[in-house]
This record gives C-alpha cells, structure tokens and sequence, in this order.
C-alpha cells in the first residue's frame, strides 16, 4: 500500500515538473521570438561592433589626419571608416562620387585649414571652404574603445 502511495506521489511529482518545464520552455521560446529579443541582440552586435572598430585617432587631431591622408591616397573606401559605423554606407558613396567629380583635391584643402573646438568628448573643426561656405567637421569619443569617430561632415 505504500508503494502504491509512493508511486501515485513519484507520477505526480514528475507531472508537476514535466509540467514546469514545459510552461519555462514556452517562455523562454516565446522571448526568443519576440522582437524585444531581436532589438536586444541587435544592440548588442552593434555594442560590439562599436568596441571593435579600430579605425580612428586617439585624438580628434589624429583622426582628422589619418582622414586626410587616406584622401590624398584617393583611398575613399578607408576614408570612409573613419565615421561611425551608422554613416559609413552613406559616406563610402558620397566621397566616391566625389573622386568621380575630380573635388578630393579641393576637399582636401578645405580639410587642412579646420581651427579646432570643443571639450570632452565632441570636437568641432570649423572649415572655410574657397567660395566662404562654412561648415563643420563634428567628431566624437568613442566610449567603448577611446577612438575618435567623424559624427558629421
């Protein structure tokens, strides 16, 4: 009799559990499906990504110099690495067609007369192309590796 009690006690027990089980495993299903997951992934792969883009200077200065120079080489592929990761595509195909239309050379020049601001983290190189437009080359630190970035041009 009390075998059958303690065998009644051990199926219901390993019901409960195979029960437990299963409600875990449709949650944990269940969230690796939701799209919270995929945001949580996706940030971080891009956390990632970030910490592990080695391109840039340890100063703005430096990495407005590698900039130049790998535009002087006419090399638009590696210029286009020194701004994040979310401008790249945009910047790989407008400074190629800015080589088609011959302007490196100018863009170059304009580059090389910035006067520098900024404080902590953001650094802002100011600009004064030939024809008295204006404009802002805007860098940032990247607080994952310590790499300065180009955020605007």
């Amino acid at each position: 009799m009390i075998r059958n009690i303690a065998k009644f006690a051990l199926i219901g027990l390993a019901i409960v559990v195979a029960g437990i089980v299963v409600l875990y495993g449709m949650q944990y299903f269940r969230y690796r499906t939701s799209p919270e997951y995929q945001v949580e992934q996706d940030l971080k792969n891009l956390e990632k990504a970030y910490a592990e883009d080695s391109f840039g200077g340890e100063t703005p200065e430096e990495t407005l110099a590698l900039f130049i120079d790998a535009l002087k080489k006419e090399d638009t592929e590696l210029a286009a690495k020194y701004f994040v990761l979310d401008k790249r595509g945009e910047w790989r195909e407008e400074l190629a067609q800015i080589k088609d239309k011959g302007l490196l050379e100018r863009m170059i020049k304009d580059l090389e007369k910035t006067t520098k601001k900024g404080k902590d983290d953001t650094a802002f190189f100011t600009l004064l192309n030939e024809d008295g437009f204006e404009s802002q080359v805007v860098m940032h630190k990247n607080s994952l590796n310590g790499r300065w970035k180009i955020t605007e041009l």
